[in-house]
């Protein structure tokens, strides 16, 4: 009788000893998959990045500074188009700057040339007397990155000064 005990006892510690490997098994392929679905997200993250420029850079890149000559173009034809065969009078001088800044601030966001820069509108719009006058700026900004473009439009009735602050975003 003891060796029927014996040899069923070894029988059930047989069969219950494949079931702990599979399961083993089964645990090591999940971790195994996952391990290799985490490296796979680890590669792509770091092609994402290798395409893209580094988020700490202080400075623009060679050919990302503020782009002048598009700025000065969008100036002029905003003055130009809505200031031209106008006559001054000082209360729709009001509306026509408000025009002027908004339609300059649009045009520039919308050009993909202006990225990471901050800008700042300003216009400024007078009679035409005949008499001089002094336009003044100040701004804190680093030389090295940061600029500003001035246009003037004038005709027999007004002038208008519009500038654009540009300063670079770290």
């Amino acid at each position: 009788m003891s060796d029927e005990k014996i040899s069923i006892n070894t029988k059930n510690v047989e069969s219950s000893v494949p079931q702990k490997e599979s399961n083993i098994a089964s645990q090591h392929k999940t971790q195994t998959q996952s391990a290799s679905a985490q490296l796979s997200a680890d590669a792509e993250m770091e092609e994402e990045a290798a395409g893209q420029p580094a988020a700490y850079s202080m400075r623009p890149a060679f050919g990302e500074s503020f782009p002048l000559p598009i700025v000065k173009n969008i100036i002029n034809s905003t003055m130009a188009a809505k200031l031209k065969d106008k006559i001054y009078d000082k209360d729709i001088a009001k509306i026509w700057t408000r025009e002027i800044a908004d339609e300059v601030n649009q045009q520039i966001v919308a050009s993909p040339k202006v990225k990471r820069y901050k800008h700042v509108v300003q216009v400024m719009l007078g009679q035409e007397l005949g008499a001089g006058s002094t336009y003044l700026s100040r701004c804190c900004w680093d030389c090295d990155c940061d600029t500003s473009v001035t246009e003037v439009f004038t005709n027999t009735s007004l002038f208008c000064v519009c500038t654009v602050f540009g300063t670079y975003q770290y």
